[in-house]
C-alpha cells in the first residue's frame, strides 16, 4: 500500500527512515551508484543533492516536490546516466514517453523531442556534467508527469472532474517511478499506474489495435478515445465488485473483476436536469418507499397546476406537509396568489403501485440528492432514447437488483428477502442496510469497445465539446524543474 500513502505523509516517513538508514550506514540498492560512476557521477550526485535536499519553494512546487521526493528515495544518486552516457532504463524511459499516444496522452507534454536530443548529445559528450544534470531532471519530471497522466489524468479543473464522495487511494508517482527502477522490466512497471477498471482495459486493448491496423480510422478516433480514457482515469479504482451507470449508453451494469454479472436498462436525466458524474457507494435501500418530492419540481412543475386545479395532489395520490412535517389540507390553501418564492410545503407521496419511486430506492452520499430507483412507468426502458428523468436514475428490473446485492451481501439473505417482499404486500416502508456498501460509479463515457471495435455513443448533454477544450488548453508544463541554483 506504500505508493499510495499521501505526500506529506510519505516525506514524513521518508525523512524518519533516511536519518535511521544513515546512522545504520545502511545503503539500499536504489543509491548505488550506477555502472560506469566516477568522478563525473559524483559531481552529479552533488548537485543533485543540492537541487533537491531543501523543500522546493517556487512556483512549480508540486512538480519540484515530486522530483525531490524521488531523488531523497534514491539517495540523489543520478539514476539515468552514467560517465559513458545514458543508461538502458533512459532509453527505455523515452521510448515509453514517446508512445504517449498509444495510452490516449500527448508526447508533446513530455519534450520527447528535446529529451531526445539530450541522450544524443551524452552519446558524444557524456562527461557533460550541466547536461548530465539536465537530463536527470527533465526526464525525472517528465515521467513524474507522464505517470500522474496515466493514474489521474491530465485535466485538473475541478468544475469538469466529477464529485469525488468515498476516499479513493492514490498512487504516489515519486515512489512508483523509484520501484519502477528496481523492477525487472522498467516500462512494464510504469503501466500499472493506469486504472484497472474493465472499461478502461477494454478502450485501451481496442485502441491500440485500431492504431496498428488502421492509421486512418485511428486518427478520427484519437480525440473521442484520449477524452473518454481521460474520464475512467479520474474514477477510483476498481474494487472487487462495483456499480457503474454510464448515462450515454442508458445502462446499469454490476462488474465483478473483469466481468458483468448483471446488466439493467435506465432512464437518465433529461438535458435541462441532467444527471450528475459522481463516485459514492450504494449503503442502503428501502422497500416500499415514500417520495418527498424535491422542492425543484414541486415550485416549477406543481405549483403551477394547483393553481389550475386545487385537486392535483389528491388526484395522484399526493399528500402536502409543512415545515414542521404536519398534514396540510390542500384545498384550503390558497394557491392563486402562492409564488415559488413562498412555497413552504412538501409533497410527499405515500407506497403505492403508483408511487413515484416504484418498489425500491437505493440510496448513497452524494451532493446532488440524486439516487437509484425503480419506476411505476416501465414501459419508457422500451425506448432507444431515454434521457427523460429530473437527474434520478430510474432502474429496469430494479427489485432483481435489490435481491442480488443482499444475496451478495453477508446475513441471513433468505430472511431479509421474505421481509422485502412483506414490505411490498404491507405497502410499509422498510430499511435494508447492506454490511458491506458497493462502490458506485455514474459516469459519462462516450466512446467504449465493443468486442473489438470501439463505439461511439450520443454526446446528450454536449459535454464532449467542453472537454474537448480543456484537453486543448491544459499546459504541457515544459521545463519546470530547477537543474541549477
Amino acid at each position: 500500500m506504500f505508493p499510495y500513502l499521501r505526500l506529506t505523509h510519505v516525506v514524513a516517513l521518508l525523512l524518519l527512515c533516511k536519518s535511521i538508514a544513515v546512522e545504520a550506514h545502511t545503503v539500499s540498492s536504489a543509491a548505488e551508484l550506477p555502472a560506469g560512476g566516477g568522478q563525473t557521477t559524483t559531481e552529479v550526485a552533488v548537485q543533485l543533492r543540492q537541487l533537491y535536499a531543501t523543500k522546493a519553494s517556487s512556483a512549480e512546487a508540486s512538480t519540484q516536490e515530486q522530483v525531490q521526493l524521488f531523488y531523497t528515495l534514491v539517495d540523489f544518486v543520478p539514476v539515468w546516466t552514467t560517465d559513458a552516457g545514458p543508461t538502458e532504463n533512459a532509453q527505455a524511459a523515452l521510448t515509453l514517453l514517446s508512445q504517449a499516444q498509444r495510452y490516449g496522452l500527448k508526447a508533446s507534454d513530455y519534450e520527447t523531442a528535446s529529451l531526445q536530443l539530450l541522450l544524443d548529445s551524452l552519446q558524444t559528450t557524456p562527461t557533460q556534467l550541466q547536461q548530465r544534470l539536465k537530463v536527470e531532471t527533465r526526464l525525472t519530471a517528465a515521467l513524474l508527469r507522464f505517470s500522474q497522466h496515466l493514474s489521474h489524468g491530465r485535466i485538473q479543473d475541478s468544475t469538469i472532474r466529477p464529485s469525488r464522495v468515498t476516499e479513493s487511494e492514490v498512487i504516489n508517482v515519486a515512489i512508483h517511478l523509484s520501484q519502477a527502477l528496481q523492477s525487472n522490466n522498467f516500462g512494464q512497471h510504469m503501466l500499472l499506474a493506469q486504472p484497472n477498471s474493465r472499461s478502461y482495459v477494454r478502450l485501451l486493448w481496442t485502441w491500440q489495435r485500431l492504431l496498428e491496423s488502421d492509421t486512418v480510422a485511428a486518427r478520427k478516433m484519437a480525440l473521442s478515445v484520449a477524452l473518454n480514457l481521460e474520464r475512467l482515469r479520474w474514477e477510483p479504482r476498481a474494487d472487487s465488485i462495483y456499480l457503474v451507470v454510464n448515462i450515454p449508453a442508458y445502462s446499469l451494469q454490476v462488474v465483478r473483476g473483469p466481468q458483468v454479472v448483471r446488466s439493467h436498462r435506465v432512464v437518465v436525466g433529461k438535458a435541462a436536469t441532467p444527471t450528475p458524474e459522481l463516485y459514492s457507494a450504494v449503503n442502503f435501500f428501502q422497500t416500499a418507499p415514500e417520495w418527498r418530492m424535491p422542492h425543484s419540481i414541486a415550485t416549477k412543475e406543481v405549483l403551477p397546476r394547483l393553481k389550475r386545479d386545487p385537486r392535483y395532489l389528491s388526484s395522484r395520490n399526493l399528500r402536502l406537509y409543512d415545515r414542521a412535517g404536519e398534514r396540510v389540507n390542500a384545498s384550503r390553501v390558497n394557491w392563486k396568489t402562492m409564488t415559488p418564492a413562498e412555497f413552504p410545503y412538501q409533497i410527499r407521496q405515500a407506497p403505492s403501485s403508483r408511487n413515484a419511486l416504484g418498489n425500491v430506492v437505493f440510496r448513497f452520499p452524494n451532493p446532488y440528492e440524486v439516487f437509484l430507483h425503480d419506476t411505476p412507468d416501465r414501459k419508457l426502458f422500451d425506448a432507444n432514447t431515454r434521457a427523460l428523468s429530473h437527474g434520478c436514475i430510474r432502474v429496469q428490473h430494479a427489485w432483481a437488483l435489490a435481491r442480488f446485492l443482499v444475496e451478495r451481501d453477508a446475513g441471513k439473505a433468505s430472511s431479509r428477502v421474505e421481509k422485502m417482499n412483506d414490505s411490498l404486500n404491507e405497502g410499509e416502508t422498510k430499511y435494508f442496510g447492506l454490511y458491506a456498501s458497493v462502490p458506485l460509479t455514474i459516469r459519462y463515457q462516450t466512446c467504449e469497445a465493443d468486442g473489438s471495435q470501439l463505439r461511439q455513443l450520443p454526446d446528450i448533454y454536449g459535454l464532449d465539446k467542453v472537454l474537448a477544450e480543456a484537453w486543448e488548453n491544459v499546459s504541457s508544463h515544459k521545463s519546470d524543474v530547477a537543474v541549477s541554483r
